[in-house]
């Protein structure tokens, strides 16, 4: 072939190529009219024929200062050689926006300041060139009003309060500074979230906190304006123990025989209407038989029946929780020492045995009725000295005004005008030595009498780890309500409440092997005094 033909159509090849194949362009559809004036034709085609070449600037979408200008001339027709060379002929004042890249069909450059830029395009090859130009308007960008995140304030409140007291939470003084419509949220929390509150309106400008454990709790607020958050602010409430103090206390013997009148005198505790006094033994000698006069009283007395140690405990148990407050007591019983024994004792002439005393009716428990009783007094003085009786009260119900009218000989007589329970004291001395001989007596109200429990129920099986449902069957004559009182004497020789006073129903964890007893007292809280009934068994 011909070289001269060869070297045609290897140029002619290249050329198509670089003009897309067709030698001509079709205009893009302009995104933003407004924003270009590369629409119109600015070119100059400075050639014709075969060797065309034309420079067209492609529309050029405005933006915001700080933005990039994006260059495209790829709709010029371009020979294969050729030079391509972008400019920027006029721009803003101050602007040091350049061209990225000026020798490339696309290109870029970064718009730094408002205003209008002319953007040019020249491309030549040899003698020919073609020149576009394009000019575009770069805006700053519309500074958006900035939203401020609102403000929250908890109105102050008492940060000290009882019990289920309800306190108002308020956050009205919130504010916003755009003026924008504030929207609430309060929260509660608590150590551990282990304290009980009620929160009421949680979402409103004020809400109702009540505190129905004592504790720490802390109140939290957010407002928010449906934009932005503001950030929460908490304040702490002390929900405080306002009850007062339990304080048990009691006298009783360290020291006593066989068959001596126990007092067990609890007067000196702290008395409140919102606790129940209870007597129990913690632990009595193994052959005992012994049970106590009163269990739910703050006066009570046993008799012991064989030598040992008789460990006493006094509880205070609040009602409408689970404090309680204790003592313990250990009285140490000696055998009784006989009538022989004693008689077998001799006096010197400076030495006086004390008077032998007896009272009647017997030291054990008596009940009467709302009536007139008669009490008597045996007196011998071994060495016939003569011997003064005494009588008093060492027990008696708060409201009871009974007086002890000492007759003439060794009587006394009591009308007795409240139920309840009394002991009566009663001294014999010779000037230098005295005995004392005690009488319980319980006092009944003929127009009523205490609920008698009839029996209790046990559901489950005796084996450790289990839980053991009781449940009491009593009866009322009057058929007042009846409130119940649960306790139970541990292997471990701790006693615990179990239940509660309105249920006759009580729910006994079995945590350990040993032996139980359980104790349940039932009261219609008109009669002075309860019933009650024991109940004991082992567990596996």
């Amino acid at each position: 072939m011909n070289k001269k033909l060869i070297l045609l159509a290897l140029f002619l090849g290249v050329t198509l190529t670089a003009c897309g194949g067709s030698g001509s362009s079709t205009k893009p559809q302009v995104e933003n009219n407004n924003l270009s004036d590369s629409d119109k034709d600015t070119s100059t085609d400075s050639s014709t024929g075969s060797g065309a070449i034309t420079a067209k600037i492609n529309p050029i979408q405005s933006v915001y200062t700080g933005s990039m200008v994006r260059l495209v001339g790829t709709s010029s027709i371009v020979p294969a050689i050729s030079s391509v060379d972008w400019s920027i002929i006029e721009k803003p004042d101050n602007s040091s926006a350049k061209i990225a890249n000026n020798s490339s069909l696309m290109s870029e450059f970064v718009a730094d300041i408002a205003g209008t830029y002319q953007i040019q395009l020249i491309i030549k090859s040899g003698s020919k060139e073609s020149i576009a130009t394009a000019s575009v308007s770069i805006s700053d960008k519309p500074i958006e009003p900035k939203n401020h995140a609102p403000t929250a304030v908890i109105t102050p409140f008492a940060e000290k309060v009882g019990k289920n007291k309800q306190v108002t939470l308020s956050g009205k003084n919130s504010s916003d500074a755009d003026g924008d419509k504030i929207y609430y949220k309060w929260q509660v929390t608590s150590a551990n979230n282990a304290l009980d509150f009620f929160l009421a309106n949680p979402e409103g400008q004020s809400a109702g906190f009540e505190g129905r454990d004592y504790g720490i709790f802390t109140i939290s607020l957010t407002v928010h304006d449906g934009k932005a958050y503001s950030e929460t602010v908490t304040k702490q409430i002390e929900v405080y123990d306002d009850r007062p103090e339990l304080i048990a206390s009691f006298d009783a013997p360290e020291t006593a025989e066989v068959n001596e009148f126990i007092n067990l005198d609890a007067k000196d505790s702290m008395q409140y209407n919102f606790a129940t006094p209870m007597f129990s033994f913690d632990s009595i000698p193994a052959t005992s038989k012994v049970t106590l006069a009163y269990t739910m009283s703050y006066i009570s007395f046993f008799i012991p029946d064989v030598a040992g140690e008789y460990k006493v405990r006094f509880t205070l148990k609040d009602r409408n929780s689970d404090r309680t407050e204790s003592v313990v007591k250990t009285i140490t019983v000696s055998e009784k020492q006989s009538d022989a024994g004693k008689t077998a004792i001799s006096f010197s002439s400076d030495q006086n045995a004390p008077p032998a005393l007896n009272v009647l009716p017997s030291p054990l428990l008596n009940t009467f009725t709302l009536s007139e009783q008669l009490f008597y007094a045996e007196v011998q003085e071994p060495e016939g000295a003569q011997v003064e009786l005494s009588w008093k009260w060492l027990n008696r119900p708060a409201n009871s005004q009974a007086d002890i009218i000492a007759e003439t000989g060794s009587r006394a007589r009591v009308r007795f005008d409240v139920a309840g329970f009394y002991i009566l004291q009663v001294a014999a001395s010779d000037g230098e030595n005295t005995t004392n001989r005690f009488v319980a007596i319980k006092v009944e109200d003929p127009d009523n009498s205490a609920p008698t429990i009839i029996d209790v129920e046990m559901f489950g099986n005796k084996i450790k780890g289990n839980n053991l449902t009781l449940k009491a069957h009593a009866y009322d004559k009057e058929t007042d309500p009846i409130t119940y009182t649960w306790l139970v004497l541990l292997p471990n020789g701790r006693v615990a409440s179990i239940g509660n006073e309105t249920s006759d129903t009580a729910i006994l964890p079995l945590v350990s092997s040993g032996n139980y007893q359980v104790l349940v007292y039932a009261k219609d809280d008109i009669a002075p005094y309860s019933s009650h009934k024991r109940i004991t068994f082992i567990v596996e």
